[in-house]
């Protein structure tokens, strides 16, 4: 390989290093700075930068003035060493950990090399010259180069940027990211080097065309198993916090349970000792009726034909007396016998509660069944707009493959599920 071929080698990999930084930025977009990043980002730069010269000495320069296959060999090993750094040089800038490091490299280099491989396969299409021509650097494949890595990289970024940007990227703890990093060596850097050395061979043109097809599909099949992996998590993450919600709920649950319980005996007995009071002659009957009157709030006895239910709107009726919010129901609890009572429990607190904070007057409640389905409806007025629905409603209304709307409409927030006949 002449000095002019290895000069010209080594500035297209200077473009690829380029284009890698891009696509491992697209990844990191989410993630948050370190606090001293003004002084990291330069000096990861720099770093990466000397990183690649000192390869590009030490490794791909020897290796170019070797047979064609010994380059192609140091290209490879250059490149998985500069993704080894970017690592670092990630780790360095962003406040995060090893194995999301590892996630941002690989699905950047993935990008990049989905790129590259798109540029080469649109070239070969267009029956251009091959990697041996004198033509082979014409402005018309710079151009070609260009549109093709713009329209790839426009597209990871509306499909991944965006995505990540709106969900968030969560610390990966997931040590298989270890091996999704080799198959970015093996597979993705690996195919597309030993693709190009062919094409140095004179393979086929057809040919070339069929490996570049199936070197997209592996690097687009890469990044959706990266992805999925991520969402994985992300999932898991999102059960963790919904059974330890649900957990500390039911154990609530059962003790607002007992105390309901306590609470309406006690009124019980309470009820019986004016009764016998009013018995007596010589006692006002219009203090006795005020007294009624007056316990007759704690009496938080309700039945919808659902225990857990009951217990939950007795509770709540009571707080919401409290502070002066009427709360009326019309509910036929039978209808939610198919979901467990704790979940009942978690559910109807959690809509009350969320409801309540938004200052309302007044709610009501509606559970009914409709043609085969269940349907809950919550309104309040005089409140302001929900900021956010909890988690636990989200969840619990997934779990039972519901679905959940509301709306905030001339200072009344209604509140809808639907769940599905059983």
């Amino acid at each position: 390989m002449s000095f002019l071929s290895a000069a010209y080698a080594l500035f297209v990999m200077a473009l690829s290093v380029g284009r890698i930084v891009l696509g491992i930025l697209l990844v990191t977009a989410p993630l948050p700075l370190r606090d001293d990043a003004r002084i990291r980002i330069p000096a990861s730069l720099i770093g990466m930068l000397a990183v690649y010269l000192l390869l590009a000495v030490a490794v791909l320069l020897p290796s170019s003035a070797m047979s064609g296959a010994w380059f192609f060999v140091g290209q490879l090993l250059t490149f998985s060493l500069l993704l080894i750094a970017f690592v670092g040089a990630v780790l360095a800038v962003y406040d995060t950990n090893i194995w999301t490091a590892l996630f941002c490299c690989s699905a950047g280099y993935t990008v990049q090399n989905l790129a590259s491989g798109t540029v080469e396969l649109v070239w070969a299409l267009m029956g251009g010259a091959s990697p041996r021509s004198e033509t082979f650097n014409s402005p018309e494949r710079l151009g070609i180069s260009a549109l093709c890595t713009a329209a790839v990289y426009l597209a990871a970024y509306l499909l991944i940027t965006r995505y990540l940007r709106r969900d968030g990227l969560e610390r990966i703890e997931d040590r298989s990211m270890i091996a999704m990093m080799a198959v970015v060596i093996l597979v993705i850097i690996g195919f597309d080097l030993v693709i190009k050395w062919l094409v140095e061979q004179g393979i086929a043109v057809g040919a070339m065309v069929f490996l570049r097809i199936f070197h997209g599909l592996a690097c687009i099949f890469t990044l959706t198993m990266e992805f999925q992996l991520l969402v994985t998590r992300r999932t898991q993450a999102e059960r963790d916090t919904l059974q330890a919600v649900l957990s500390e709920q039911e154990r609530q649950y059962a003790q607002s349970r007992e105390t309901v319980a306590a609470v309406n005996a006690r009124m019980h007995d309470i009820r019986h000792a004016i009764a016998r009071l009013g018995a007596n002659e010589g006692v006002d009957a219009g203090l006795l009726k005020d007294m009624m009157h007056e316990i007759s709030v704690y009496d938080t006895k309700v039945r919808t034909g659902n225990e857990a239910l009951d217990i939950a709107l007795s509770e709540k009726r009571l707080m919401l007396e409290h502070e002066g919010v009427a709360l009326t129901c019309v509910a036929d609890g039978t209808a939610l016998a198919f979901m467990a009572p704790a979940d009942t429990y978690t559910l109807f607190c959690s809509l009350l509660d969320t409801i309540a904070s938004t200052g309302a007057t007044s709610i009501s409640l509606v559970v009914r069944e409709v043609l085969g389905s269940v349907s809950v409806h919550v309104e309040c007025n005089g409140s302001r707009a929900v900021d956010e629905w909890p988690d636990a409603v989200h969840g619990l209304v997934r779990r039972y493959c519901g679905t959940f709307s509301s709306l905030e409409q001339n200072g009344s927030v209604h509140a809808n599920i639907l769940f599905p006949a059983v």
